[in-house]
């Protein structure tokens, strides 16, 4: 099993895992009340939770803080379909604030920072020649650090429409499953308080569509994982490699 699958299934199952205790919680009167708390926050927030969910999601991508719980919010308040575009909204959004500030900033801070190792190095050349693949491929790889990537777009010559239509295709998959699995948790929750009694045909649905989405996001994890690898194998080495040898 290679590194990126297994990557993908722990947080997968550290996911479930929490969505289950929370589940196994629903009962604590001190659980439900934090949890109705903060749901009446949001849905309070009206018209406007489709502006400020996805700015709380854009601080989150352009500052490196962990974005997933935010993700698990998007389809637990907004549901699958909804969370799916205001999260996909708010990491287009830091994606497009990273790749301004990378290119203000420019070669020489990255040249510094990044490229004088031979993994980054590569890469760097890799997104030159081949940028929208690489774009894809990086998003879609779950042992990347994908905030730090929108800012290394800033710097290649890649087109900003080009850069931010791939960074979308390739956050797509991980953002729909992240939200699927807050949908999950709202339902649940609403089994255990009464509110809801789904049928065998509903708990297969959901339970495939789960099924479903984890092996997709496990096939392109891997198939991410295999491209950008033999990439960096085929990449030349860049100049400032060069002058430094």
């Amino acid at each position: 099993m290679s590194s990126a699958v297994r990557s993908i299934l722990l947080q997968i199952v550290i996911t479930l895992v929490v969505v289950a205790v929370l589940m196994l919680l629903a009962g604590s009167d001190a659980l439900l009340g934090t949890v109705e708390g903060v749901q009446n926050s949001v849905n309070s927030w009206g018209a406007w939770g489709g502006v400020l969910y996805p700015l709380m999601v854009m601080v989150a991508t352009v500052f490196f803080l962990p974005g997933g719980i935010l993700s698990l919010g998007g389809g637990f308040f907004f549901g699958m379909w909804w969370g799916t575009v205001l999260v996909l909204s708010g990491n287009l959004l830091g994606a497009a604030i990273a790749f301004f500030i990378g290119r203000k900033l420019g070669r020489t801070f990255v040249r510094r920072k990044l490229l004088r190792n031979r993994h980054w190095a590569a890469l760097d050349q890799a997104i030159v020649r081949h940028g929208p693949r690489i774009i894809f491929f990086s998003q879609l790889n779950p042992l990347f650090p994908i905030s730090l990537f929108n800012y290394l777009y800033g710097i290649t010559k890649v087109r900003f429409g080009t850069c931010l239509k791939w960074v979308a295709l390739g956050r797509l998959p991980g953002i729909f499953l992240y939200c699927y699995l807050g949908t999950l948790g709202q339902l649940g929750l609403g089994i255990l308080r009464g509110q809801s009694q789904p049928g065998p045909t509903e708990y297969f649905i959901w339970g495939g569509g789960l099924l479903l989405t984890i092996l997709v996001a496990v096939l392109l994890g891997h198939t991410a994982t295999k491209v950008i690898e033999e990439y960096r194998r085929l990449a030349p080495p860049s100049e400032e490699n060069e002058e430094s040898d």
